[in-house]
């Protein structure tokens, strides 16, 4: 796995490649902004999903709805304040190293990176996968972040306010990894591969 400073974009002479050996192009958006918009009812049911999770677990959340007190937001910048913003950018650096962690011999893969820039980190890989394995990649963060971590800091009487936000934000952060598996779901069979380049992606 290597580091780079910027997700590499889509590679023309790879993509013919891929095209002239038989792999077939994934109908899917074009860019990071139509896919946002498009994994919106996603986000809706990731959020939902945790939302219900949360009320199950955590009694204060119960006590939280039914309140009839107002709501009022206080934003102090300090100390702590950073150190939450810091955890919350730790919190999405993981998601993505979770992705890394499940896709097949990630750290001796040369066709592997990994990456942080100002907003959030990532990680894109070339490697063919199979279709099973690619929508493992994609759906273990929310699995393992959302549904159960915070059943784990339950049990041991661990779990926090803050805590459920980042659950919720990874939850409902999710949706595009939950559009891709949809998509993948729908265009390609059972038993094929899956190969990324840039923002294309393809199977065979």
């Amino acid at each position: 796995m290597k580091y780079i400073k910027k997700i590499p974009p889509t590679d023309g002479d790879f993509s013919n490649m891929l095209i002239s050996t038989g792999w077939k192009k994934i109908k899917e958006p074009s860019n990071l902004n139509e896919a946002i918009f498009k994994s919106i009812p996603f986000m809706i049911i990731n959020g939902i999903i945790f939302m219900v999770i949360a009320y199950c677990i955590y009694p204060p959340i119960e006590e939280f709805i039914n309140s009839k007190n107002s709501i009022s937001i206080t934003l102090n910048i300090n100390i702590m304040t950073i150190l939450y913003i810091a955890i919350t950018f730790l919190f999405m650096t993981i998601h993505e190293l979770i992705h890394a962690c499940f896709i097949p011999d990630f750290l001796k893969s040369d066709k592997t990176y990994w990456g942080i820039n100002v907003l959030f980190g990532f990680v894109c890989t070339t490697e063919k996968i199979k279709k099973s394995r690619y929508i493992i990649i994609s759906i273990m963060p929310f699995i393992l972040l959302s549904i159960i971590f915070p059943l784990i800091l339950s049990t041991f009487g661990l779990l926090n306010e803050f805590i459920l936000f980042l659950c919720l934000l990874n939850a409902m952060g999710s949706c595009v990894d939950c559009l891709n598996i949809w998509i993948i779901l729908r265009q390609a069979p059972n038993g094929s591969y899956i190969i990324n380049n840039g923002v294309e992606t393809y199977y065979k």
